[in-house]
């Protein structure tokens, strides 16, 4: 379903997982330093309407196959092939009360094996000196519980029972021990592991003070029962198994992560076009569900004959990037030849920064009235772009909107609040709950008025439904002021803030310091609906449950043509999803 943690990015067959966390502009009064964490998910099919995927989808397994390969692959100690499973598990049946436990232990699982395996963790684990190292696990056992949204589970006992466990766990990894130790005996590594949960694990820890010097006779523990390479790194995963231990988007990050900022994208991906290069030149190979691209003429199969202008029939991916740098009249030109008996060529033109709104029309051509509108996620332009679609389809006579959040894993906490207000003439939109005064019981509501969409509406939403797009869907429902249809969302409802740590910053000589430190994304907020229920790992129950992404429009299409009707209820009761 997800991977909670910044910048992870893990190919687990056919699934490619990714999670970043977005900083949103102040839309509001609300602090501009509020995060969001969007959860991109596993892709499902988007319905026709969002455009064809362009290709067969495969038999989905059952419900008993997953739990099946799921419980196989934790016994195996494959856990990412564990993950997956419970991933699409957890999107398909949302019953069972112990797969989203046991889908947040894999995820440590991943996230722990992920980062073993990447040069740059390694790196900063071996240029930190352990004195550095215990220093920041002193800092983070200080500060974090001061910020976390449940201080009852964020204790200095709590988080060295955390990092002691995610000691346990990477000793016994065979990338861990190699990368930091040098493979001692197993047998030396085994007695040690076994201290760790018999005696170390229970050792009280009542402060930061405490946490320094117990993970300090823990370090030289080790390195008396066997060979330790990089001390600095038993340190670490301690410190990170604090961190993740609290929750799935709790996560120590290297300065290198939390400085990391995306490169810009020379090629169309962004757009959902995904492009193959035979030796005729480059080839939509396919379009992916519900992107920008969907909306569109582009399907698989078609030839890029020029882009921008320039001639690429024979191209490859460097030249194809070589053109999208240089862009014609604000806009990519992309040529395509059009596959047929008698082939054609047409013209795409790609915006140079893909719109979050899209996909606006009216939809029910018979009955007229039915407008229909897409956020793919949600970003500080996200309220404005909303505000434009309405305009433009009230004038093409929209009489009722459908809203489709599906596959939207959320972004902007403050636009998602924005969102909520254009639809709601008044009612609470959310509530925040943590320790900070910025989100201790803070109180997000519209007062919009008539300047709120004045038109009946339905939204879509499904298991891929995510953060801010939970809170507009629950806004929507809490408050009757819509008709909610698809499947149960994800259940994502916290919100992040970026600490930053200091304690192994460089000071003398360097102006300024360099930061040598990291950062821990801690969860500072959970989200509450406006009725009083928690959105984290619950998510939002619409009124009309039905399974197929096709079924969800037409059912839609039905309910909203029924809220034209005179005297008809904003949210009318729901009907069989069999009906």
């Amino acid at each position: 379903m997800t991977v909670w943690a910044t910048h992870l990015r893990i190919v687990t067959g056919a699934a490619l997982l990714s999670v970043f966390v977005l900083s949103e502009a102040p839309v509001s009064a609300a602090p501009s330093w509020l995060t969001h964490a969007t959860v991109p998910l596993l892709r499902k099919p988007i319905p026709e309407l969002a455009g064809s995927p362009n290709a067969s989808d495969p038999v989905k397994p059952t419900v008993d196959q997953l739990r099946a390969r799921a419980v196989a692959a934790e016994k195996a100690g494959d856990w990412e092939g564990a993950f997956t499973a419970l991933c699409e598990l957890h999107a398909t049946d949302r019953a069972s009360p112990d797969t989203r436990e046991r889908l947040n232990a894999a995820l440590r699982r991943v996230q722990q094996i992920h980062r073993h395996r990447e040069p740059a963790f390694r790196q900063f684990v071996a240029g930190l000196p352990l004195p550095d190292a215990v220093a920041l696990f002193a800092e983070t056992a200080a500060k974090v519980p001061a910020m976390f949204a449940d201080p009852a589970k964020a204790t200095p006992q709590h988080l060295w029972a955390n990092g002691v466990e995610e000691l346990h766990r990477a000793l016994a990894l065979p990338g861990f021990r190699q990368a930091f130790l040098g493979n001692p005996p197993m047998s030396q590594v085994d007695a040690f592991r076994s201290s760790l949960r018999t005696y170390w694990g229970k050792r009280p820890i009542s402060d930061s003070r405490a946490a320094r010097d117990t993970l300090k006779q823990l370090v030289a523990s080790a390195q008396d029962a066997f060979p330790v390479r990089v001390p600095s790194a038993l340190a670490v995963e301690v410190i990170c198994g604090a961190c993740t231990g609290l929750d799935e988007y709790t996560v120590f990050l290297t300065p290198s992560q939390a400085t990391e900022t995306p490169e810009p994208v020379a090629d169309l991906s962004i757009y959902g076009l995904y492009i193959e290069f035979p030796d005729s030149g480059p080839v939509i190979a396919g379009v992916a569900p519900g992107s920008w691209a969907a909306f569109t003429t582009a399907r698989k199969g078609q030839r890029i004959t020029r882009v921008n202008g320039r001639v690429i029939d024979t191209a490859g991916p460097v030249g194809l990037a070589d053109a999208l740098r240089v862009p014609v009249n604000g806009t990519h030109e992309i040529e395509l030849l059009v596959p047929g008996g008698e082939p054609w060529r047409a013209t795409l033109r790609l915006p140079l920064s893909v719109p979050t709104v899209y996909g606006d029309r009216i939809i029910d051509s018979k009955e007229g009235g039915v407008g229909y509108v897409r956020i793919r996620e949600f970003q500080a332009s996200t309220p404005r772009e909303l505000t434009e679609a309405i305009t433009s389809l009230k004038a093409r006579g929209m009489r009722v909107m459908l809203l489709d959040l599906r596959g939207n894993h959320g972004g902007s906490f403050l636009a998602g609040v924005e969102v909520a207000r254009r639809l709601l003439p008044g009612g609470m939109i959310v509530t925040t709950q943590g320790q900070l005064g910025q989100v201790a019981g803070q109180v997000y509501s519209s007062d919009a008025g008539m300047a709120a969409l004045d038109l009946p509406l339905v939204v879509l939403i499904d298991a891929e439904t995510a953060s801010a797009a939970e809170v507009v869907a629950a806004a929507v429902r809490d408050n009757d002021r819509g008709l909610l249809v698809g499947m149960p969302t994800f259940g994502k409802g916290t919100i992040q803030y970026p600490l930053r740590l200091n304690a192994a910053d460089e000071v003398e000589g360097m102006t300024p310091p360099r930061s040598r430190s990291g950062t821990v994304r801690v969860t500072i907020a959970r989200l509450i609906a406006p009725r009083g229920a928690s959105i984290n790992g619950v998510g939002i129950t619409p009124h009309v449950i039905d399974p197929d992404p096709t079924r969800q429009i037409e059912i839609a299409i039905l309910r909203g043509q029924e809220l034209l009707q005179p005297g008809a209820p904003r949210s009318p009761m729901p009907i069989p999803p069999d009906q």
